[in-house]
């Protein structure tokens, strides 16, 4: 099983961008505190950091009504990211895909919309359908970030081969 769930707060505006096929593709970042005692009974602080991604109905409305400094509630699943950087050296990390989330903080009220007077959570969950349909959407979002991995790798071993051959 590979499940996550993570209160936080969003570190950066959205990013919303649009697949070929229309598939909306939201990325933010997240991040959220580990506190602790240690032996000597001080308290201690952890930041960690994540990047999560969205998509279909589920990226456009994070978009709507999230910004840099909102908390927020998110469920997804782990997925893995290596690469190798311009110095050839191996470079890896964690990121989230964004299944559901839910509102921490109150709505906003620049956006119109009145406050829930007993400030209950509210939750999104993406409809089984377009669950369904954004999955199209990650694929092509998947093939256009291997291409263009594949597109740097390319110029990276040419780049090589010049500074070998003019040595």
């Amino acid at each position: 099983m590979n499940n996550v769930q993570i209160l936080g707060t969003i570190t950066r505006d959205i990013e919303l961008k649009y697949t070929q096929s229309s598939t909306a593709i939201a990325s933010f970042g997240i991040a959220y505190n580990d506190r602790w005692k240690d032996q000597q009974g001080q308290q201690q602080d952890k930041a960690h950091f994540f990047d999560v991604t969205a998509f279909g109905k589920t990226a456009e409305n994070l978009n709507q009504y999230f910004r840099k400094g909102s908390r927020i509630l998110i469920s997804g699943s782990l997925n893995f990211e290596s690469w190798q950087d311009q110095q050839g050296n191996n470079r890896s990390k964690v990121t989230i895909k964004l299944e559901r989330f839910d509102f921490i903080d109150k709505k906003d009220d620049n956006q119109g919309q009145q406050q829930n007077q007993n400030n209950q959570q509210q939750q999104y969950n993406q409809p089984p359908m377009q669950q369904n349909q954004n999955n199209g959407g990650q694929q092509q979002y998947n093939q256009q970030q291997q291409n263009q991995q594949q597109q740097h790798n390319n110029q990276n071993n040419s780049n090589r081969y010049n500074q070998n051959t003019h040595q």
